[in-house]
C-alpha cells in the first residue's frame, strides 16, 4: 500500500457562496518583526454569543509554506453552520523567535479574543483550541487549566486569562525528549534555540506530559498508528496519565493515515461533537 502524502492545505471553500462570514487578516498582536494575524469564520444567523475556536497550524515551528492559510476549512464550514465562531492564527516561526514564542502567541490570541469578545459576539467564557503537528503541541500546553506561568502575559492583553475550555491535538508532539532523532537535527537548534541538553529544561516545559497531573480542561487527542513523525503511544501515554488525574482526556487512534490531515468524516463527526458538548450552553 502506497504512504499517504501529507496534505497541508485540502479544503479550500467558498464561504460567500455558502452564506458564511470570513474577515481576512486581523493583526491581534504585533512582535518585533511586525504584526500576527488571525482570519475569522462565522455564520452571521448563528446565535448570540458565539463559542469560539482557535486553529492553531502545524509545519514544526520552521515551515514557512504552513500557515494560518492551511487549515481543514469544510469542518471551518460545519463548524460555522452549528453555531461556532472559528479563528485561524499565525505565530512566529523559530527562525523569528524561538519556542516559547510560538506559545506566547496562541495565548495572546486566547486573550485578544476574550478581550475583543463583543466585538466578535463570541462568549469570552467558551473558548476552545484545534491545533495539528506541532500546533497539536500547543493546544496541549494550552489546555492547563491554572496556565504556565514562563508563558503567559506575553504579547498584548496582558492579565486577560488565556484559559480555554476544550482542546483537540491531532498528532501532536507531548513528550518532546522521547523524539531521540528529532533531538539531534539542525532543525532542534532553531526550534528551541540550542541544543537538547541546552534546553533541557525548557524543553521539559514544553511538553504536555509535564502537565499531565494538572487540572486540564476536556481534551480530545488523535493520532494514527502509521505515523512516521509523531507516535501515537504519544498522545496515548498523555491522555492515560491525564485520566488517572482526573481529567476528562480521551485518545482516538487513527489506523493507517500517517502525519496528515485525516480522511473520514467519522473522525470529524467527533470532532464537532466534542466541541458542541464542552463549548455549547447547556
Amino acid at each position: 500500500m502506497a504512504e499517504k502524502k501529507e496534505v497541508l492545505r485540502p479544503q479550500i471553500v467558498d464561504m460567500a457562496e455558502e452564506q458564511i462570514t470570513y474577515v481576512d487578516g486581523v493583526a491581534y498582536t504585533v512582535q518585533e518583526d511586525g504584526p500576527y494575524r488571525l482570519d475569522a469564520f462565522w455564520d452571521d444567523a448563528a446565535p448570540r454569543p458565539m463559542p469560539a475556536i482557535i486553529w492553531i497550524h502545524g509545519g514544526g515551528f520552521t515551515e514557512e509554506h504552513v500557515t494560518r492559510k492551511s487549515r481543514p476549512e469544510k469542518s471551518f464550514l460545519e463548524l460555522a453552520r452549528k453555531g461556532f465562531f472559528i479563528a485561524s492564527i499565525d505565530y512566529r516561526l523559530a527562525q523569528v523567535k524561538p519556542f516559547p514564542a510560538q506559545i506566547e502567541d496562541a495565548k495572546c490570541a486566547v486573550r485578544y479574543l476574550r478581550s475583543h469578545a463583543d466585538k466578535w459576539e463570541i462568549d469570552p467564557d467558551r473558548i476552545g483550541v484545534w491545533g495539528e503537528s506541532c500546533g497539536g503541541q500547543l493546544a496541549g500546553l494550552m489546555a492547563v487549566q491554572e496556565g504556565i506561568p514562563d508563558f503567559e502575559d506575553k504579547g498584548g492583553w496582558p492579565s486577560v486569562p488565556s484559559t480555554v475550555q476544550a482542546a483537540v491535538s491531532w498528532y501532536g508532539g507531548f513528550d518532546i525528549l522521547a523524539f531521540e532523532n528529532m533531538l539531534k537535527d539542525e532543525r532542534f537548534l532553531i526550534m528551541y534555540g540550542g541544543s537538547a541538553e541546552e534546553k533541557r529544561d525548557l524543553v521539559i516545559k514544553a511538553s504536555p506530559i509535564t502537565y499531565a497531573d494538572k487540572k486540564l480542561c476536556p481534551f480530545l487527542a488523535m493520532c494514527s498508528n502509521t505515523d512516521p513523525r509523531v507516535p501515537d503511544v504519544q498522545s496515548a501515554a498523555f491522555c492515560e496519565k491525564a485520566s488517572k488525574h482526573g481529567n476528562d482526556a480521551g485518545f482516538m487512534m487513527v489506523p493507517g493515515q500517517g502525519h496528515g490531515y485525516f480522511e473520514g468524516d467519522e473522525y470529524y463527526l467527533q470532532i464537532y461533537a466534542f466541541f458542541e458538548k464542552h463549548l455549547k450552553q447547556t
